[in-house]
């Protein structure tokens, strides 16, 4: 499908934004841009379909009587020959709105689309470029309706979704931009938010309220093709599903998107529920640092506690709070956790396989794993505890491929490092910071019987002492040893504790 060369004249039949009615549709987006913060960025998702080419001009109408900074988005997917069409109208709709594009370019890795699918892979990815252009405290605005959201509802219902999936779309939820997804902090500090301000619109009063304006598909919007293609799932539903629903029940899209409603309500008191159940189940990197140090000052030993920080962003739960709340709690927390965490959810079967850990925590270390196509969930019973471990994945093939495994809930670490060099370097940069110098001293792993001279305690094995300090066995092979030219442990450093044992003088 290639545009019409006579584009720009029959442009000039369209009304005017300033001639356009007052409509729900308008009052919607006039209301969601005085509800956004006048010194941030809003960001229109402008695919060149009828639904975002109207929320594009829906908002530069509105920004008339509420002045805000907006800016225009395009995803070109790369996927089909129309994608190079979409682009061509988008442009020259900015231009017509008088409104500045970002277009953005998509390459769907070949992974991503055997792992995920081409409408989940193309849709994360879509995504995944519109948050690169936000900044914390921007906007994004994608042009879901009414219609949309009834037909979201059906397809999770159809996958055997629980209570959030039933809830389908929100229409607004926060969304973590930049680099806000290492870290619990940072993502405090990182979000943006993403907005569906036709969300309560069914889309027969977008397409009346663009034809009142003298559009025409074809020539100020695009009709994708893949649109009409009925092995997609949402287009069997949309083509001759919902058809059939709403000849035997006129309202049933807005019944749909009603109930999705009520639900989006009741999860979110759901929500609530897990957050505080969270919190009391959580052991804390304060309670936990506190401990430590209580324990280093009954041994004698040689806490430091500003550079033992690394330690409170370590995930775990108590297997005693746990195995108190009742097995639907359980399921409740855990879910929560890894949603709130941006972490892949346990499908059912690992769901159960961790509600055996609570149940019956075995003697020595156990493991379920799950994974998706960005990360890997790992989550051990140890001391009376549930440790979970997020790392990097890459899925090829079936086979899954760890990178930058740290031992410990997102360090932040890039994909493909080397961990023993990562490792040494921040150990000694540690040490510096310790006010010693470095010239005659090396840092290594552990060896067999390295042992350290304790203050008020004597010489004792690294083994017993990494026993003592609480660090589990699958992460011992981070520490490392400051080790003199005669072979004498100095210390101890480990990613998750800092320098917290030193020898003593002798």
């Amino acid at each position: 499908m290639s545009l019409s060369p006579s584009l720009d004249s029959l442009c000039l039949r369209v009304q005017p934004l300033s001639e356009m009615a007052e409509s729900r549709a308008l009052v919607a987006v006039r209301e969601a841009l005085e509800a956004s913060d006048a010194r941030r960025t809003v960001w229109i998702a402008l695919s060149g379909g009828l639904d975002s080419v109207m929320l594009a001009r829906l908002a530069a109408r509105a920004i008339k009587d509420c002045p805000r900074r907006v800016r225009l988005v395009h995803v070109h997917h790369g996927l089909q020959a129309a994608n190079d069409d979409f682009e061509q109208l988008a442009r020259r709709l900015a231009s017509r709105l008088g409104l500045p594009l970002s277009v953005r370019h998509l390459a769907l890795a070949e992974t991503a689309l055997k792992s995920r699918g081409l409408e989940a892979a193309a849709r994360e990815g879509r995504l995944a470029a519109l948050s690169a252009c936000l900044a914390a405290g921007d906007s994004l605005w994608l042009a879901q309706h009414q219609d949309d959201q009834a037909e979201t509802l059906l397809l999770n219902a159809l996958r055997g979704s629980g209570g959030r999936g039933l809830a389908a779309m929100p229409p607004e939820r926060a969304l973590a931009v930049g680099e806000a997804s290492t870290g619990q902090d940072q993502l405090a500090h990182g979000r943006a938010r993403l907005l569906r301000p036709l969300l309560g619109i069914p889309r027969h009063e977008i397409l009346t309220l663009a034809r009142q304006q003298g559009l025409q598909a074809g020539h100020d919007w695009c009709e994708d093709p893949s649109n009409v293609d009925q092995q997609f799932d949402r287009n069997y539903l949309r083509h001759s599903v919902v058809p059939l629903l709403q000849a035997r029940w006129p309202q049933a899209v807005a019944s749909l998107a009603r109930s999705a409603q009520q639900l989006q309500e009741e999860q979110s008191l759901l929500d609530e529920l897990a957050a505080e159940l969270l919190a009391k189940i959580q052991v804390s990197g304060a309670k936990r640092l506190a401990q430590g140090h209580e324990q280093g000052q009954e041994q004698g030993q040689g806490l430091d506690q500003g550079l033992d920080q690394g330690r409170a962003h370590e995930t775990q739960l108590s297997l005693a709070e746990l195995a108190g709340l009742s097995e639907s709690r359980q399921r409740l927390v855990l879910r929560h956790l890894c949603q709130s965490r941006g972490w892949p959810v346990p499908p059912r079967g690992r769901l159960m396989s961790l509600q055996q850990l609570i149940a019956t925590p075995p003697d020595s270390v156990a493991e379920v794993c799950w994974a998706n196509a960005e990360c890997t969930v790992s989550v051990r019973a140890w001391r009376g505890q549930l440790w979970w471990q997020v790392s990097d994945t890459v899925i090829e093939q079936g086979v899954r491929h760890r990178q930058g495994d740290t031992g410990y809930a997102r360090s932040g670490r890039q994909p493909g490092g080397t961990p023993s060099s990562d490792w040494d370097a921040e150990a000694r940069k540690a040490w510096r910071a310790l006010g010693r110098g470095d010239e005659h001293v090396v840092f290594t792993s552990r060896q067999p019987g390295d042992v350290l001279r304790v203050a008020g305690r004597g010489r004792r094995d690294l083994k017993r002492l990494l026993q003592e300090a609480d660090i589990p066995p699958w992460q011992r092979d981070q520490l490392r040893v400051a080790r003199m030219h005669d072979g004498t442990v100095a210390g101890l450093w480990h990613p998750s504790r800092g320098w917290w044992l030193l020898a003593a003088l002798t």
